[in-house]
Protein backbone atom coordinates (compact mmCIF):
# COMPACT_ATOMS: atom_id res chain seq x y z
CA UNK A 1 0.00 0.00 0.00
CA UNK A 2 1.07 3.41 -0.73
CA UNK A 3 1.07 6.59 1.59
CA UNK A 4 -1.47 7.82 -0.60
CA UNK A 5 -3.71 4.93 0.01
CA UNK A 6 -2.98 4.74 3.63
CA UNK A 7 -3.70 8.84 3.83
CA UNK A 8 -7.09 7.67 1.67
CA UNK A 9 -7.67 4.83 4.67
CA UNK A 10 -7.33 7.22 7.27
CA UNK A 11 -9.31 9.70 6.42
CA UNK A 12 -12.11 6.98 5.74
CA UNK A 13 -11.77 6.06 9.10
CA UNK A 14 -12.30 9.50 10.38
CA UNK A 15 -15.40 10.26 8.70
CA UNK A 16 -16.64 6.81 9.23
CA UNK A 17 -16.09 7.40 13.11
CA UNK A 18 -17.18 11.04 13.06
CA UNK A 19 -20.53 9.77 11.51
CA UNK A 20 -21.11 7.37 14.21
CA UNK A 21 -24.46 7.87 16.95
CA UNK A 22 -23.65 9.86 19.78
CA UNK A 23 -25.42 9.12 23.16
CA UNK A 24 -27.62 12.40 23.06
CA UNK A 25 -28.23 11.50 19.71
CA UNK A 26 -32.29 11.85 18.90
CA UNK A 27 -33.57 8.58 18.36
CA UNK A 28 -36.60 9.30 15.43
CA UNK A 29 -38.84 6.68 17.26
CA UNK A 30 -37.96 6.25 20.72
CA UNK A 31 -41.14 4.68 23.06
CA UNK A 32 -42.71 4.96 20.23
CA UNK A 33 -45.67 3.19 21.40
CA UNK A 34 -46.32 4.91 24.36
CA UNK A 35 -46.14 8.30 22.33
CA UNK A 36 -49.10 6.79 19.54
CA UNK A 37 -51.12 5.42 22.61
CA UNK A 38 -51.13 8.74 24.14
CA UNK A 39 -51.58 10.57 20.52
CA UNK A 40 -54.67 8.83 19.97
CA UNK A 41 -55.92 8.14 23.27
CA UNK A 42 -56.06 12.13 23.66
CA UNK A 43 -57.43 12.80 20.58
CA UNK A 44 -60.61 10.51 21.09
CA UNK A 45 -61.25 11.49 24.76
CA UNK A 46 -61.07 15.26 23.65
CA UNK A 47 -63.47 14.82 20.43
CA UNK A 48 -60.84 16.30 18.28
CA UNK A 49 -63.09 14.38 15.18
CA UNK A 50 -66.33 14.46 14.14
CA UNK A 51 -66.82 11.08 13.73
CA UNK A 52 -65.78 8.00 15.50
CA UNK A 53 -66.62 5.05 13.47
CA UNK A 54 -66.48 1.62 14.90
CA UNK A 55 -64.20 -0.72 13.12
CA UNK A 56 -65.38 -3.11 9.99
CA UNK A 57 -65.53 -6.68 11.91
CA UNK A 58 -67.25 -9.93 10.88
CA UNK A 59 -67.20 -10.85 14.31
CA UNK A 60 -70.14 -9.82 17.00
CA UNK A 61 -67.83 -8.27 19.08
CA UNK A 62 -69.80 -6.25 22.16
CA UNK A 63 -66.78 -4.81 23.99
CA UNK A 64 -65.10 -2.24 22.20
CA UNK A 65 -62.42 0.12 23.58
CA UNK A 66 -61.30 3.67 22.26
CA UNK A 67 -58.59 1.74 19.97
CA UNK A 68 -61.53 -0.03 18.01
CA UNK A 69 -62.38 3.17 16.38
CA UNK A 70 -61.66 5.41 13.51
CA UNK A 71 -61.51 9.19 14.01
CA UNK A 72 -62.80 10.86 11.03
CA UNK A 73 -62.96 14.93 10.44
CA UNK A 74 -64.88 15.53 7.38
CA UNK A 75 -62.98 18.54 5.12
CA UNK A 76 -65.70 18.34 2.23
CA UNK A 77 -68.12 16.48 0.86
CA UNK A 78 -69.53 17.15 -3.03
CA UNK A 79 -73.60 18.60 -2.47
CA UNK A 80 -75.92 16.13 -3.94
CA UNK A 81 -74.11 13.02 -4.03
CA UNK A 82 -75.38 9.47 -3.67
CA UNK A 83 -75.94 8.63 -0.61
CA UNK A 84 -74.34 5.00 -1.28
CA UNK A 85 -70.58 3.82 0.04
CA UNK A 86 -68.18 1.02 -1.51
CA UNK A 87 -68.66 -1.93 -0.03
CA UNK A 88 -65.77 -4.47 1.41
CA UNK A 89 -64.95 -5.99 -2.60
CA UNK A 90 -65.78 -3.41 -4.47
CA UNK A 91 -63.07 -1.23 -6.54
CA UNK A 92 -62.60 2.92 -5.77
CA UNK A 93 -60.75 5.70 -6.64
CA UNK A 94 -59.00 7.32 -4.08
CA UNK A 95 -56.31 10.47 -3.55
CA UNK A 96 -54.49 9.83 -0.39
CA UNK A 97 -51.71 10.74 1.46
CA UNK A 98 -50.49 8.79 5.17
CA UNK A 99 -48.86 10.27 7.64
CA UNK A 100 -47.39 9.38 10.73
CA UNK A 101 -48.01 11.04 14.09
CA UNK A 102 -45.78 14.39 14.88
CA UNK A 103 -41.72 13.30 15.26
CA UNK A 104 -38.20 14.85 16.26
CA UNK A 105 -37.56 15.04 12.79
CA UNK A 106 -40.66 15.59 11.00
CA UNK A 107 -43.36 17.98 12.55
CA UNK A 108 -46.55 17.06 10.61
CA UNK A 109 -45.28 13.21 10.54
CA UNK A 110 -43.11 10.82 8.13
CA UNK A 111 -45.19 11.31 5.02
CA UNK A 112 -44.54 7.46 4.22
CA UNK A 113 -47.07 7.29 1.28
CA UNK A 114 -49.01 9.24 -1.17
CA UNK A 115 -51.00 8.98 -4.33
CA UNK A 116 -50.00 12.56 -5.71
CA UNK A 117 -47.59 15.46 -4.74
CA UNK A 118 -48.91 18.25 -2.58
CA UNK A 119 -50.55 20.80 -3.24
CA UNK A 120 -53.52 18.84 -4.29
CA UNK A 121 -54.49 19.55 -8.04
CA UNK A 122 -57.26 17.62 -9.08
CA UNK A 123 -56.78 18.63 -13.14
CA UNK A 124 -53.76 16.61 -12.36
CA UNK A 125 -53.52 14.49 -9.53
CA UNK A 126 -53.95 10.65 -10.72
CA UNK A 127 -56.40 8.60 -8.46
CA UNK A 128 -55.03 4.97 -6.85
CA UNK A 129 -57.36 1.99 -7.18
CA UNK A 130 -58.07 -0.09 -4.60
CA UNK A 131 -59.86 -2.74 -3.05
CA UNK A 132 -60.56 -2.03 0.63
CA UNK A 133 -60.59 -5.48 1.38
CA UNK A 134 -56.97 -5.20 1.14
CA UNK A 135 -55.90 -2.54 3.38
CA UNK A 136 -55.63 -2.69 6.55
CA UNK A 137 -58.78 -2.24 8.92
CA UNK A 138 -58.92 0.99 10.04
CA UNK A 139 -58.18 2.31 6.00
CA UNK A 140 -61.09 0.12 4.88
CA UNK A 141 -63.71 1.01 7.89
CA UNK A 142 -63.16 5.16 6.43
CA UNK A 143 -64.26 4.20 2.84
CA UNK A 144 -66.66 2.09 3.69
CA UNK A 145 -68.60 4.99 4.97
CA UNK A 146 -67.70 7.67 2.46
CA UNK A 147 -69.69 9.05 -0.32
CA UNK A 148 -68.15 9.95 -3.38
CA UNK A 149 -66.63 13.71 -3.44
CA UNK A 150 -65.62 13.16 0.08
CA UNK A 151 -62.51 14.67 1.48
CA UNK A 152 -61.48 13.07 4.94
CA UNK A 153 -58.59 13.28 7.60
CA UNK A 154 -58.79 10.25 9.33
CA UNK A 155 -56.81 8.93 12.33
CA UNK A 156 -56.45 5.21 12.72
CA UNK A 157 -55.00 3.52 15.99
CA UNK A 158 -52.32 1.62 15.38
CA UNK A 159 -54.61 -1.88 16.46
CA UNK A 160 -56.25 -1.19 12.82
CA UNK A 161 -53.10 -0.22 10.95
CA UNK A 162 -50.06 -2.17 11.27
CA UNK A 163 -50.09 -3.68 14.46
CA UNK A 164 -47.49 -4.21 16.18
CA UNK A 165 -45.10 -4.85 13.26
CA UNK A 166 -42.73 -2.95 11.16
CA UNK A 167 -44.12 -2.56 7.52
CA UNK A 168 -41.49 -0.84 5.11
CA UNK A 169 -40.86 2.64 6.25
CA UNK A 170 -43.63 2.38 8.88
CA UNK A 171 -42.40 1.46 12.60
CA UNK A 172 -44.78 -0.80 14.69
CA UNK A 173 -47.15 0.87 16.84
CA UNK A 174 -47.75 3.61 14.38
CA UNK A 175 -50.62 5.55 13.89
CA UNK A 176 -51.77 6.40 10.93
CA UNK A 177 -53.11 9.49 9.43
CA UNK A 178 -54.63 9.39 6.27
CA UNK A 179 -56.52 12.44 4.14
CA UNK A 180 -58.72 10.79 1.93
CA UNK A 181 -60.44 11.64 -1.11
CA UNK A 182 -62.98 9.46 -2.60
CA UNK A 183 -63.24 10.16 -6.18
CA UNK A 184 -65.09 7.10 -7.58
CA UNK A 185 -66.33 3.39 -6.63
CA UNK A 186 -67.71 0.78 -8.68
CA UNK A 187 -69.58 -2.75 -7.22
CA UNK A 188 -70.35 -4.40 -10.33
CA UNK A 189 -67.39 -6.38 -12.95
CA UNK A 190 -68.28 -4.90 -16.42
CA UNK A 191 -67.19 -1.58 -14.67
CA UNK A 192 -69.62 0.63 -14.46
CA UNK A 193 -69.72 3.42 -12.19
CA UNK A 194 -71.69 4.89 -9.39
Amino acid sequence: MNIKHYIIACLSLLVLASCSEKDDAIVEYADWKNKNDQYFEKAFLAHEYDEALLKYSLSDETDTQYADYVLVEKLSSEPFAPSSSPYLNDTVLVHYVGHLIPSPSYDKGFQFDQSYLEPFELDTAVPTQFVPAHLVSGFTTALMHMHKGDHWRVTVPYQLGYGTSDSGDIPAYSTLIFEIRLEDFWTDKKGDRY
